[in-house]
């Protein structure tokens, strides 16, 4: 294995640890132990713990990054990928195993006390998180401009505003979850997206579906 191939293995890892664990309690060496390496190994890689918390957030935004990427990327209907989006237990379970974290960070806390961690520790952080969120409402609204174009959804639509409003709940629900342990997300998700697929559906020509 090379060595550019290890160092994102000790990343993946680090992150796996990191999300269970609390990051300024754990020493190196419990770090070490964790990720069956020797403190020289991971000082061969990184400059320290912290050091190696800051390289496994990056990673984790430039997986979280990627995973949206491809998910915004596939050529389906608007209300597919929207009836998906709003599946929200089962869009994090799917995100977390494509990005090789297992069910790791199928549980959004830990995503959240991580990240938070970091930002908190590494400020700069905030400026990659803002382009990841800025990147994902931008593909939403051009999403949502080939859905109108195609005759999905009404021309007439404030498609930024429909895109921060589901960002905004996606984030909202999701931080809710991780704060209270309640997951009212998984009932009201669909009625959310339906609520919002009401409005800004385009109105059917034919409500029979063609039937005379």
């Amino acid at each position: 294995m090379g060595s550019r191939e290890t160092k994102t293995r000790l990343e993946l890892q680090a992150l796996l640890f990191f999300a269970t664990n609390d990051f300024e309690r754990a020493s190196l060496n419990d770090i070490a132990e964790a990720l069956g390496v020797t403190k020289g190994a991971i000082y061969h890689y990184f400059n320290g713990k912290d050091d190696l918390f800051k390289a496994a957030a990056v990673r984790l935004l430039d997986l979280m990054h990627g995973w949206f990427a491809q998910a915004l990327s596939v050529d389906r209907p608007f209300k597919a990928f929207m009836e998906d989006l709003f599946r929200i237990e089962e869009m994090l379970l799917t995100a977390s195993a494509e990005i090789g974290l297992g069910n790791a960070f199928s549980e959004y806390r830990n995503v959240l006390y991580l990240m938070l961690a970091a930002i908190k520790k590494f400020p700069e952080l905030n400026e990659q998180v803002d382009r990841i969120y800025t990147s994902f409402r931008k593909a939403l609204v051009a999403l949502m401009r080939t859905a109108a174009a195609r005759g999905e959804i009404r021309p007439d639509v404030d498609m930024e505003a429909v895109a921060y409003e589901i960002t905004a709940f996606y984030e909202g629900a999701l931080l809710l979850g991780a704060i209270t342990y309640r997951k009212d997300y998984k009932v009201l998700g669909p009625r959310v997206y339906a609520a919002i697929w009401k409005r800004i559906a385009a109105e059917d020509p034919d409500p029979k579906g063609g039937e005379g």
